[in-house]
């Protein structure tokens, strides 16, 4: 995208939630929205753990609460959407900073000029 990086910037973030159809108009992402959404609660429902008594010394009926929640499952979420617009954020700006990287290797390894030695 051409532009400034205000514009860029904007952009970039906006590809979370907005992409480009098969016919090429914008539509919400649905894939992005709902397929993380989906992958956030298939994870936090059967991976995380459920609620239970433990026994311990000082506490034998000890209860540990369930990360199974919507409150966790939202919070995997937002970390998932936030993982995902850094990486798109990223995508946008890497060929700028590649090429200024390039650039100060190039302007390092060149012999210095001697334009004003006499």
């Amino acid at each position: 995208m051409k532009g400034g990086f205000a514009r860029r910037a904007g952009y970039a973030v906006s590809r979370i939630v907005i992409t480009k159809g098969d016919s090429g108009h914008s539509q919400f992402n649905f894939s992005e929205v709902v397929g993380s959404a989906t992958s956030a609660a298939i994870s936090t429902y059967s991976y995380h753990p459920r609620s239970t008594f433990v026994s311990t010394p000082t506490n034998p009926h000890m209860f540990v609460g369930s990360d199974r929640t919507l409150a966790n499952t939202a919070d995997v979420w937002g970390s998932q959407l936030a993982y995902d617009t850094i990486t798109i954020f990223i995508k946008e700006f890497w060929p700028d900073i590649a090429r200024k990287m390039k650039k100060k290797k190039a302007d390092a390894a060149a012999p210095p000029s001697k334009a004003f030695d006499r």
